[in-house]
């Protein structure tokens, strides 16, 4: 085993499932990537990204029971049993090895206030003859607002031959359509804001043509849908965008991860993808520290009683730093202090009175060259993580100040840091932090509605006002994101009829839901983008910022002032 080839993550998921089995994994579907079989007898597969030779040929792989996507590229993603790990490793021209990772959704379109309406009439754009992809969690196929455009489905989900960008999963076309449901409502309601097709809640780009992708949400196969989207889209010799209303924090962020990368490589004239910024701004997800040369540092973590089942910690740290890392557990006892393992395999294990801790601690990142250290916090036995409040201790053995920021992980959201280490900024994850992406925060237009049983509804945000739970910016680099704001509050859109989330308070009518988001305001940006790519199919997504950044304004700031939450700004639609 080539244990440096291993991303942290799935060191410490290897390391799991070497020591106590499949049974060892379950927590970890969700963050690593890992597919629970639902046979005794069968391999417990992950889903991963491998970097390796451009040109590599990796079709014998199959033979190790490794199923790679692709067969050309320097990032492909691939299915495979978590003992094929070894073998794979081998592989000369395989150069790095990481997890998929489950990505969450980022939860009348106002166009009035960014004066859509006024853009639409005096230059006549609809989107016609332009592609919207949505990877999501599915479309209506029956919703009226979508009539006659869907032109293909490729829902990841059912079983089904797959198609080019990977094999699994069913493409649907025609009649076909309707065997897809979108049972959570997110993705048919992005969609509408993008271009529903209604008199009183249309969307930006009425007449553009849909390819929706429903997924897992395993970034991994974002990327495979990222991928089809264009494909589809050149065959039919269309320009495209793709929405994604989505994201994650088990990244650098700095736009080096595997997905942001991907869409790096695929966006290009006619070829634009638009993200979430991210739903975190009021979540203390994030922590930093400065550790002086010879000190050390703590950043203290808060875990609610009997309510985690497993909790990670994602750090990040310039590669010219030393660090070494330590736990400390609300009971006051410790980890040694770990520092960086070059040789063999980084992982060590601890077991605690009152926890299991395990810490990765490699060497630097080979695709950015930064120190990543993951740490994972179990109960002994099958207790839950103690509540209570936990230090994660640094020490600096460089001869420099070193900056550190970490990221809690845990899949329900009950941990969170707290003290003065807590940061209010660099919370926009993958793919958001993909340099060619257009990344969105969202803008409150709306903080009252009628709903469905005619009774009046108010939410507790600040009206024409960046929205409190949009995620901060910039990027770990200090690269500037988000790039623009826009409506994500609260906005009328599609209603799927098999959807199960949607309460009766945030229904309008049968057809229509209200729901608030980064993921509302980016299909919005999304819709724009696809009247843009109408007017100039070649616009590439360089040509696209700078249009909707000269055309954005932050209240009392002069123009072309950048702030962290708000991006450059709300876009107005006016003069396009």
């Amino acid at each position: 085993m080539r244990h440096q080839k291993l991303s942290p993550g799935l060191l410490l998921a290897y390391e799991d499932y070497q020591r106590e089995g499949a049974q060892a994994l379950i927590p970890q579907t969700r963050s690593l990537g890992i597919m629970a079989s639902r046979s005794a007898i069968a391999q417990t597969k992950s889903i991963v990204f491998i970097y390796c030779d451009e040109d590599a040929d990796l079709r014998h792989l199959l033979q190790q029971g490794i199923e790679v996507n692709q067969n050309t590229g320097s990032v492909r993603t691939a299915f495979l049993p978590l003992s094929s790990l070894d073998p794979l490793s081998e592989e000369a021209v395989v150069h790095r090895i990481k997890p998929s990772r489950k990505m969450h959704l980022r939860m009348d379109v106002a166009k009035k206030d960014v004066h859509v309406s006024e853009f639409q009439n005096k230059s006549g754009l609809t989107g016609e003859k332009v592609v919207i992809g949505v990877v999501d969690t599915g479309i209506d196929p029956k919703h009226p607002a979508f009539k006659g455009r869907i032109l293909r489905i490729w829902d990841q989900t059912l079983p089904g031959p797959g198609v080019k960008e990977g094999a699994y999963g069913a493409e649907l076309s025609k009649d076909q359509l309707t065997i897809s449901q979108d049972i959570e409502g997110h993705g048919t309601h992005v969609a509408g804001i993008a271009s529903a097709a209604d008199s009183t809640y249309s969307g930006v780009a009425p007449k553009a043509e849909l390819v929706i992708v429903k997924s897992d949400l395993q970034d991994a196969h974002i990327a495979d849908a990222v991928r089809y989207i264009f494909r589809v889209a050149s065959e039919l010799k269309r320009p495209a965008v793709v929405n994604l209303s989505l994201g994650g924090h088990a990244d650098a962020h700095d736009g080096s991860d595997s997905l942001s990368k991907i869409i790096d490589a695929e966006t290009g004239p006619g070829r634009i993808v638009c993200c979430a910024a991210g739903n975190e701004g009021n979540d203390n997800i994030h922590a930093q520290a400065k550790v002086s040369t010879s000190r050390m540092s703590t950043i203290r973590l808060n875990v609610p009683q009997n309510q985690v089942g497993i909790a990670w910690l994602n750090g990040w740290y310039s590669g010219k730093g030393q660090l070494e890392v330590s736990v400390r557990t609300p009971n006051g006892f410790v980890t040694p202090f770990q520092k960086i393992i070059t040789k063999d395999n980084p992982t060590q294990d601890y077991q605690l009175a009152d926890a299991q801790v395990q810490i990765a601690t490699p060497g630097p990142d080979p695709i950015n060259g930064d120190h990543n250290f993951f740490v994972q916090i179990r109960g002994n036995g099958t207790m839950p993580v103690m509540g209570g409040i936990w230090q994660l201790r640094i020490r600096n053995t460089g001869s420099s100040e070193t900056r550190l920021d970490v990221w809690t992980l845990d899949d329900s959201s009950a941990v969170f840091f707290t003290g003065k280490s807590v940061q209010d900024a660099v919370k926009i994850g993958s793919p958001g932090a993909a340099k060619s992406a257009v990344t969105v925060a969202s803008y409150t237009t709306k903080v009252k509605y009628t709903d469905i049983d005619a009774k009046p509804q108010e939410v507790g945000l600040e009206l024409h006002d960046i929205s409190d739970f949009s995620s901060e910016g910039p990027l770990r680099n200090d690269a500037k994101k988000p790039d623009v704001a826009a409506p994500g509050a609260m906005i009328v859109s599609t209603l799927s009829s098999t959807a199960q989330g949607f309460g009766r308070s945030s229904m309008i009518n049968s057809k229509f839901v209200v729901s608030a988001g980064t993921s509302m305001a980016t299909p919005f940006v999304t819709g724009l983008v696809a009247l843009l790519l109408q007017r100039n199919p070649k616009l590439d997504p360089a040509g696209v910022k700078e249009l909707l950044r000269k055309n954005s304004s932050i209240p009392q700031k002069a123009a072309g002032t950048f702030d962290s939450k708000w991006g450059f700004g709300l876009i107005d639609a006016k003069n396009l």
